[in-house]
């Protein structure tokens, strides 16, 4: 194990403090701390919060602003009316199968006939495929829909086209200059396209699809509703802004898994935990097992488990999967402990290019990640395959990666991706140019300042403020995560008492206390196992939380770094 890197901790701008106590006398006095957080975010009034909150309905939305929209719903009910076979291609991780799965769910109980495909990730790679649309035409498809994917296809849709396949293209990655010859072309990221909500997930843009069709069909919306729960794990999953239409679907998807779940996820989920099913259980217990199966299995795991009504079949589904996961875990731990070995070794370099021969492709995305992580710099992580590096990227604040990928593209066979994370290709001849090329980029495009690792705190806060009434408070501002961060408290020279360690010193618990009131607050540190303070006080940033034991449920600081006072 290395030392994990000393961030350097930045307080948020504060506001006016005119605005602050404006705010302080709306949400009161004793929530004081919040009210900072509250004008950071753009809150000024109450209607600001009360307007903002509950996120943009969905249906207040019309989807056939989407271009192609009108196109392709009117080429579906074609396909209904005269019994065509409409091919559903999605990706192979959480959001291509959810996106899958929800389509399939939608177009069957909608009357459709359909089929429903999933890439190889090792035979196939990502996105459309010569195999699946070779699949699609013998298997007597009229129509291909890609979900989460086919943006860039464009050689492939014109296969597709080819061999006489109306083509459906429904993405939410950034499309090249020219677009694919599809029939249709569904992707709120075009710039021709008027559809005010441009941060959709792949699932999310097919779930659209889904629900003009069925208006244009004149069948039951609502019907799609419960559907939900699924959008809301792709949102979760793919780290797409919790906010608008988004904000609206994760909280209708997380009162469906709380009131009313479905088998498939409560399957997911395992053991019935205690409190509410948020969206923290969604991005660490439902996304991990999903991706688990493309990883290290078939990704169609995944759909089939999603979208089976049988009791008996879902449960050998869910072992598999459990497996699949349980195998991702070993693989993963093993392969990052080579990579950290490389790594030290190249702790001259601004930008870690690690290959290993016999390294999983499954996890190697996970891995660069991890050494993101441990070491602050941009990490490619690559591994040998029938002659030909394939791997993954991973970015660091501060960086867009595809920029830097694309500067060196000159020795790669292909690649693509987006500003925090991307795959490549290259020939094992052309690996030390690569590398000698992207750490010019990366060298140029990250910025002096932002290359020490940072760790931002919206505000600071004694343990006495972290009470129980504002940790109930912040439950209105949920769901957190990408766009509604959860607010990162900076608890400044506390002590930490009653400190026990677990799991073999990976974990502790401790109470972290003012050392002049006596006021504390319980606390978890996942990964904190080894810090042992050198002096009596500590600055610890920590995240306000519900913990939930024994029926019991008890506020608490969940510990996300932590440091020595000076």
């Amino acid at each position: 194990m290395i030392d994990r890197p000393q961030k350097k901790w930045r307080l948020k701008a504060q506001g006016e403090p005119n605005r602050i106590q404006k705010m302080k006398s709306i949400i009161g006095e004793k929530y004081g701390p919040l009210s900072e957080i509250l004008i950071q975010r753009g809150f000024n009034t109450l209607n600001d919060i009360l307007n903002w909150t509950p996120g943009v309905s969905i249906y207040s939305i019309d989807p056939m602003q989407m271009v192609d929209m009108p196109i392709a719903s009117n080429r579906l009910l074609l396909a209904k009316k005269n019994r065509e076979t409409i091919f559903i291609f999605g990706d192979y991780d959480v959001d291509g199968t959810t996106a899958v799965s929800t389509m399939s769910l939608a177009l069957k109980r909608g009357g459709w006939r359909i089929l429903t495909y999933i890439p190889d990730r090792y035979l196939e790679g990502y996105g459309l495929s010569k195999k699946g649309i070779d699949n699609a035409v013998e298997n007597g498809a009229s129509v291909l829909i890609t979900l989460d994917c086919g943006i860039k296809a464009n050689e492939l849709v014109d296969y597709a086209n080819q061999r006489g396949l109306d083509v459906i293209v429904t993405d939410h990655h950034t499309p090249g200059q020219i677009l694919p010859s599809a029939m249709a072309v569904i992707n709120p990221k075009r710039k021709d396209c008027p559809f005010p909500h441009k941060e959709l997930s792949g699932c999310g843009v097919g779930y659209m699809l889904c629900r003009a069709v069925y208006k244009a069909g004149k069948l039951d919306v609502s019907e799609l509703d419960t559907l939900m729960d699924l959008v809301a794990v792709s949102i979760g999953a793919d780290m797409v802004p919790l906010t608008g239409i988004n904000r609206f679907i994760v909280k209708k998807g997380l009162d469906i898994m709380n009131n009313d779940p479905r088998p498939s996820i409560s399957a997911l989920l395992g053991v019935k935990k205690e409190g509410l099913v948020t969206l923290q259980d969604v991005v660490f217990a439902i996304g991990p097992k999903i991706n688990a199966a493309g990883r290290m299995g078939h990704g169609h795991l995944a759909v089939d488990l999603l979208t089976t009504p049988n009791p008996k079949l879902l449960e050998e589904l869910r072992l598999e999967i459990e497996n699949h996961n349980l195998k991702r875990r070993a693989t993963e731990k093993m392969v990052s402990l080579n990579a950290i070995k490389l790594a030290v070794k190249l702790k001259d370099d601004i930008a870690l290019i690690l290959v290993g021969k016999e390294w999983h492709k499954g996890v190697l995305g996970i891995v660069a990640q991890r050494m993101v992580e441990h070491f602050h710099k941009p990490t490619i992580v690559l591994t040998e395959h029938d002659g030909i590096l394939t791997g993954s990227a991973r970015s660091v604040p501060g960086l867009n990666i595809y920029n830097s990928i694309d500067e060196a593209s000159e020795h790669l066979i292909q690649f693509g991706g987006h500003h925090a994370a991307a795959g490549i290709t290259l020939n094992p001849n052309d690996l030390d140019s690569f590398r000698a090329a992207f750490n010019l980029s990366v060298n140029k495009n990250w910025a002096m300042n932002q290359r020490e690792p940072e760790q931002l705190i919206d505000t600071s806060a004694q343990p006495e403020d972290l009470n129980d009434s504002l940790c109930s408070l912040l439950e209105k501002l949920e769901p957190f995560g990408m766009g509604n961060e959860s607010p990162v408290w900076g608890l400044y020279k506390v002590t930490m008492e009653k400190t026990t360690y677990m799991t073999m010193d990976k974990h502790l618990k401790t109470f972290l206390t003012n050392p002049i009131s006596g006021a504390q607050i319980p606390a978890i540190g996942f990964g904190w196992g080894e810090f042992r303070p050198e002096n009596r006080l500590v600055n610890a940033a920590v995240i306000l939380e519900w913990n939930y034991f024994r029926g019991q449920r008890q506020r608490q600081a969940r510990i996300i770094d932590l440091q020595n006072a000076n």
